[in-house]
């Protein structure tokens, strides 16, 4: 068993030795190719980006301060001396739990210090060469594939990455329509047809690649009709300069016109829900409308919803065609992931969990985020099985389920 994890008894360690030898489907990346991050000059401070870099800036950082420390190619002495006061006050958050592990299981330190600095730099470009993914997903992590959000569409990294089609989620003026619903041949759209003559040509794009999903953001629904999203894109052609809602009219139906075409071209529609900016427009509560006309559309609800974790839930326990997505809750917080784990098995079927997605850029973080989902799941099935809920034998059942099968099965992979 793998040293990282906290205080288990004996039921939960052999739930842990267990989980380390099952195959994962990870839920959801933000990977780049393997080639483009061999080719970035990283730092140590590179294992504090994406998703601890927020806990950094909370904690008071400089916004650009923080950009030069995660990203820029400055001394490591200033990076240092700028970052270590931050760090100091949420290195014990899940955002750098994982970090830390990572940070320990690839290059030797529990923490970064001052004195590790140059060292943990030197072993991160050491280590920086082709078969970097494989060391760590297949090999370290046991991933079979994962779901990638920002790859290009058509390379797969040896079958590590599956892409996913990203319908546009920041569209508010004209530049954006323009950018995101341009033609075939990057013309402008003329009309509402024209938009959703993109969006089709989208999915069905998606399916000639064998790509199995296409991802949406779910804001604010409030059932706009079509001659009000033709109204808004008039509007938004007159008045080039104005900024409108990303909850308009026009990117409300173009959202559920789009989901419909996914649907169509028989993909799955993985939504974005919950935890981000301005959380209240991303609640799972948002896709009731959609839903209700839409039964056997495959709905995937990314995060839980989290903060509103329970409507996330009742999605799952209400709709056959809707299915309930860990990646990422475990970095937002163990306690949290467990609560709902253990909640979710009393109120559903098991099919309808999917267990864990590490939803990073940097890959080595993958590693970290599986060992902490892995003591999570341990350590709720192990509750179950001393409550008398099932028995361990059942709990091995569930656990190959929500990192594997069920994945593997709702995406056709």
């Amino acid at each position: 068993m793998l040293p990282y994890y906290g205080p288990l008894n004996q039921l939960e360690a052999a739930f842990v030795e267990a989980l380390e030898q099952m195959t994962v489907i990870d839920g959801h990346e933000h990977l780049p190719l393997e080639k483009d991050r061999l080719n970035q000059n990283l730092d140590a401070f590179s294992l504090f980006s994406h998703y601890c870099q927020w806990d950094l800036w909370s904690a008071g950082m400089d916004w650009d301060t923080r950009v030069r420390v995660l990203q820029g190619d400055e001394d490591l002495a200033w990076k240092w001396k700028e970052f270590a006061p931050y760090y100091d006050q949420m290195k014990h958050t899940c955002y750098a739990r994982a970090a830390h592990i990572a940070l320990e299981h690839f290059y030797g330190e529990k923490e970064l210090t001052a004195d590790n600095v140059e060292a943990v730099t030197e072993r991160i470009r050491k280590n920086s060469t082709e078969g970097l993914y494989d060391r760590v997903l297949r090999q370290e992590c046991k991933i079979e594939t994962t779901l990638n959000c920002d790859s290009p569409l058509t390379e797969r990294q040896d079958g590590l990455l599956t892409p996913l089609v990203r319908h546009p989620g920041d569209v508010w003026d004209w530049k954006t329509v323009a950018r995101d619903f341009a033609g075939p041949n990057g013309e402008e759209p003329e009309n509402l047809d024209d938009v959703l003559a993109s969006c089709k040509r989208r999915a069905e794009m998606a399916k000639e690649l064998g790509l199995p999903a296409i991802k949406f953001m779910p804001l604010y629904y409030h059932g706009y009709t079509e001659a009000e999203a033709r109204e808004c894109f008039a509007q938004m052609k007159a008045n080039p300069e104005k900024r409108f809602p990303r909850s308009s009219p026009l990117t409300e139906y173009a959202m559920e016109k789009a989901m419909e075409y996914t649907h169509e071209a028989g993909l799955v529609c993985a939504v974005h829900t919950g935890y981000w900016n301005d959380y209240k427009e991303l609640s799972p509560e948002n896709l009731v409308p959609i839903i209700r006309k839409n039964w056997d559309m495959k709905i995937d609800v990314f995060h839980l919803g989290y903060p509103y974790v329970r409507e996330a839930i009742m999605l799952g326990k209400v709709w056959p065609n809707v299915k309930l997505n860990m990646c990422w809750t475990y970095l937002i917080s163990q306690k949290f992931a467990m609560e709902a784990l253990d909640e979710m098995l009393e109120m559903l079927p098991v099919n309808k969990i999917f267990g864990f997605g590490g939803d990073y850029y940097v890959v080595e973080k993958v590693f970290g985020h599986l060992v902490m989902a892995r003591e999570t799941i341990a350590k709720v099935l192990a509750r179950k099985v001393s409550e008398g809920a099932f028995s361990f034998d059942r709990g091995l059942q569930i656990a190959e389920r929500i990192l594997y099968s069920n994945s593997k099965e709702f995406y056709n992979l």
